[in-house]
């Protein structure tokens, strides 16, 4: 099984909880089996053969885990969003944007350290820097510097949690596509 592949049941198990599930902690319950899930099945698929390898692959996947978990929340926060506008609110309970907004924006901060892991576990399997870990430094950099200014601007400047966590969530994934094609740019 590939490592994409686990990375996917991962998260349909993902879906499967979020939707058979109504109460308010769905959403980090539903989190936290499919990361649980994400690990179990690779350890499964896979032998500890050397744990560095692992635990890279390991951190990369959870890292695209929460990045797809955060995409799916912020899709259904945006179609209740419109729904309140259109005054449909017949069965929302309490619902909050503001709170559900700052709960995706941890989800991609916790994807964002799970990348980082990835990339600390990388420099430590290579021997040599090549074009490609210098590279993939970059990235994170990047996401970690877009993550720090957003979070500044939420804090002290009063940017709005909504457009904060929507331009996180866009630029998490140019780097995240960036982060994956430098492997075919550099080969």
């Amino acid at each position: 099984m590939s490592f994409i592949t686990q990375v996917t049941i991962s998260i349909v198990i993902y879906y499967i909880m979020r939707i058979s599930m109504k109460n308010v902690r769905s959403l980090y319950t539903a989190s936290l089996i499919a990361a649980m899930s994400y690990v179990i099945i690779y350890l499964l698929t896979y032998d500890l053969i050397n744990l560095l390898p692992t635990l890279h692959f390991m951190v990369t996947g959870l890292s695209l885990l929460f990045i797809f978990i955060s995409y799916n929340e912020i899709i259904i926060l945006e179609r209740k969003v419109r729904k309140i506008k259109k005054g449909e609110l017949v069965g929302f309970e309490s619902f909050s944007v503001e709170k559900n907004y700052k709960i995706v924006f941890k989800l991609l901060g916790l994807g964002l350290i799970f990348l980082s892991f990835a990339l600390l576990s990388g420099f430590s399997m290579q021997s040599i820097f090549t074009a490609n870990i210098i590279f993939k430094s970059l990235f994170t950099v990047i996401a970690w510097l877009i993550y720090v200014i957003t979070l500044v601007g939420i804090k002290y400047f009063n940017f709005p949690i909504k457009y904060a966590t929507r331009s996180l969530f866009v630029a998490m994934w140019a780097v995240l596509i960036a982060y994956f094609m430098n492997s075919f740019i550099v080969s």
